[in-house]
């Protein structure tokens, strides 16, 4: 049965096609291009992957495969999951670009749009706008895979198996359904989904105060192996877990994954 899994896994997301993800522009403005523009930017980019419809919820346990195939198996569930919640923010972000570009021209908002940007200030926590913006940003896909794949260790970790926890993120919480770590008082937090641990590794990076730097520099860097840098706040390793970050991207070709796009999910207003 484990086998068959990870079997559908693998056929599910390393069957090759092509899908771009056309770059987001920075500068708070949305760029309206012509069909053939669009068209000669979609021949252009590179051919990467394809995807499920739909992601893992659970993590599959990969402890009995050999080295080489558990990495495999562990980027196959992983990708899905990071891409859908790219897709998630970068629509929310899309949404408020619209309502920033109405306030500009002195348009009034919509109810609907005045309750999705409080709830986009609550849920960032922040009542300025172009803050808000800096905020709600996505990062590299494969920034977030190397993260997964060494805060996991590649997918063995009792709590990525037990309870969903990719980045083996704390709770304080007593009331936060929890794994207890072992021969010590720390409790790490369980995840209904993989993309549930994933939007919570997103909330911290998007609102911490320690990756702010971060937040800065994606809104004109892309590159994952560049955009690593400012990661060091993340482990007590600092320079040197920016330099685990940067290996694995590279020895494991991570970087295919930052053009594919997930388009399965919705943001309503």
């Amino acid at each position: 049965m484990f086998q068959r899994i990870v079997a559908v896994i693998f056929a599910a997301v390393f069957s090759i096609y092509g899908c771009g993800r056309k770059r987001e522009q920075e500068t708070f403005q949305t760029v309206n291009k012509t069909e053939t523009e669009n068209k000669t930017h979609a021949q252009t980019e590179e051919k990467t992957c394809v995807l499920p419809k739909e992601t893992i919820k659970k993590a599959a346990n990969l402890l009995k495969l050999s080295p080489s195939k558990r990495k495999k198996a562990f980027i196959a569930m992983i990708v899905p999951a990071v891409l859908k919640a790219n897709c998630i923010i970068s629509k929310e972000r899309e949404i408020l670009i619209k309502i920033k570009e109405k306030i500009d021209r002195g348009e009034p908002l919509t109810e609907k749009e005045k309750k999705f940007l409080t709830r986009m200030e609550k849920k960032y926590r922040t009542k300025n706008l172009d803050e808000l913006l800096i905020r709600v940003n996505t990062l590299p896909p494969s920034l977030i895979i190397a993260q997964a794949a060494i805060e996991s260790g590649w997918g063995t970790s009792r709590f990525f198996v037990e309870g969903n926890n990719i980045f083996g993120i704390w709770t304080f919480d007593n009331k936060t359904e929890a794994i207890q770590a072992k021969n010590s008082t720390a409790r790490l937090r369980k995840y209904t989904s993989l993309l549930s641990s994933i939007e919570d590794y997103y909330y911290n990076i998007n609102t911490g105060w320690a990756y702010r730097d971060l937040r800065i520099a994606r809104l004109k860097e892309r590159d994952a192996l560049k955009l690593a840098k400012y990661l060091r706040n993340y482990s007590i390793l600092r320079d040197e877990y920016v330099r685990r970050l940067q290996r694995v991207i590279k020895k494991n070709n991570l970087q295919q994954f930052d053009n594919c796009i997930y388009d399965n999910c919705t943001v309503k207003l």
